[in-house]
C-alpha cells in the first residue's frame, strides 16, 4: 500500500453471530438470517454453509482498503482487494454490542452502503485498535 497502514480488522457480515444462534433453533429461518446480512455487507463479506467470508479492512491516514481473506490455521492469507475509498467520503457508525461491535460505513459519492461486525468477544482486543481508527 502506498501509506502506512494506521490500524487493521477482520470483520464478518453484521448479524453473523445472530445467525450462528438461530441455526440452533431453526436451520430454515438462518439460512433467511444469512441471506440478509450477506445482502447488508454488500458483497464485501458473506456466511454461508461452508463458513463465514471474512473481510480485512486496512486504515491509512487517507483511506480505507478491504481485501478477501480466508484463515489458514492461526494465519490469514490475502486473496484479493475489494475495493479502496477516501476516508473523506466516508460516513461510519460503530454500535457495540455483547458479541460484535457493527460497524456501518456508507460511501457518499457513489451511494455503496456495507454492514458489517468486528468480533470483540473472546478476541483478546484484536480488533480495537481498528474500531478506534475507523470512528475517528
Amino acid at each position: 500500500m502506498p501509506e502506512p497502514v494506521v490500524a487493521s480488522g477482520i470483520l464478518q457480515p453484521a448479524g453473523t453471530w445472530g445467525s450462528f444462534g438461530l441455526d440452533q433453533v431453526s436451520g430454515v429461518a438462518a439460512m433467511f438470517k444469512r441471506r440478509k446480512v450477506n445482502k447488508d455487507a454488500g458483497g464485501l463479506a458473506r456466511t454461508s454453509w461452508k463458513g463465514t467470508k471474512t473481510v480485512l479492512l486496512a486504515v491509512t491516514g487517507e483511506k480505507l482498503y478491504a481485501f478477501a481473506v480466508k484463515q489458514k490455521g492461526r494465519n490469514w492469507k490475502v486473496e484479493g482487494q475489494f475495493g479502496v475509498w477516501n476516508r473523506s467520503d466516508l460516513d461510519v457508525e460503530t454500535t457495540p454490542g455483547k458479541l460484535a461491535t457493527k460497524v456501518v460505513f456508507d460511501v457518499q459519492p457513489t451511494g455503496e452502503h456495507y454492514e458489517l461486525e468486528a468480533t470483540t468477544v473472546g478476541s483478546a482486543g484484536f480488533n480495537d485498535p481498528f474500531l478506534a481508527a475507523i470512528a475517528a
